[in-house]
């Protein structure tokens, strides 16, 4: 089963630490939570939880909406370009690289200056530049409700099963999104 599989590849020994283990798998597109318990080197998932539909480009998009469109409406002249949902919708898939560039480069750094590259970006033949330094306290905010979805069913879970955070002794986290100090955080005040 792939919570085992991935506690397998992260090095967990199952020979060494018996109790309740928790997988959170937060990917690119989707979010999944299990339940495995080992005991005497055996592991078995117990249960799970997930959405199919909560990932990292969910992250991607809270960041567009919230800082990077908000930033582009403040800059430039383009409300009556965005009437159009085609222009608008467009322009978000446009500048979604640099929303997931910001949020991959604020996973290990304290900010990032994101820089278009001129003419990545154009409306109406005009390019449109960003040059904006952002900081894990920018995306905070915005984030906090996607991750806060994922920590919500992980505790849906943990209810359901009648455990308490502190009766699990194992939390792998895997996938890109985990490296977030923001969820880190999250997950420690939990």
């Amino acid at each position: 089963q792939e919570p085992i599989a991935a506690s397998m590849a992260y090095g967990l020994n199952p020979n060494k630490s018996d109790g309740n283990w928790l997988v959170f798998d937060f990917g690119g597109g989707t979010f999944d939570v299990a339940l495995i318990n080992v005991e005497d080197g055996i592991m078995k998932v117990t249960d799970s939880e997930g959405d199919n539909y909560l990932g990292g480009k969910d992250l991607d998009y809270a960041i567009v909406d919230n800082i990077l469109m908000p930033y582009l409406k403040k800059e430039y002249q383009i409300d009556k370009f965005l009437e159009n949902q085609s222009n608008l919708d467009s322009l978000r898939d446009g500048v979604k690289q640099y929303a997931e560039e910001a949020k991959i480069q604020l996973s290990f750094n304290d900010s990032f200056n994101l820089v278009s590259d001129i003419g990545d970006i154009q409306i109406e033949g005009n390019d449109i530049e960003i040059d904006l330094v952002l900081s894990n306290k920018d995306l905070k905010e915005c984030l906090e409700p996607v991750f806060q979805k994922a920590i919500d069913l992980t505790i849906e879970l943990l209810n359901r099963n009648n455990l308490k955070e502190s009766s699990i002794g194992t939390v792998l986290l895997v996938g890109g999104p985990t490296y977030s100090p923001i969820l880190r955080e999250m997950l420690k005040s939990k």
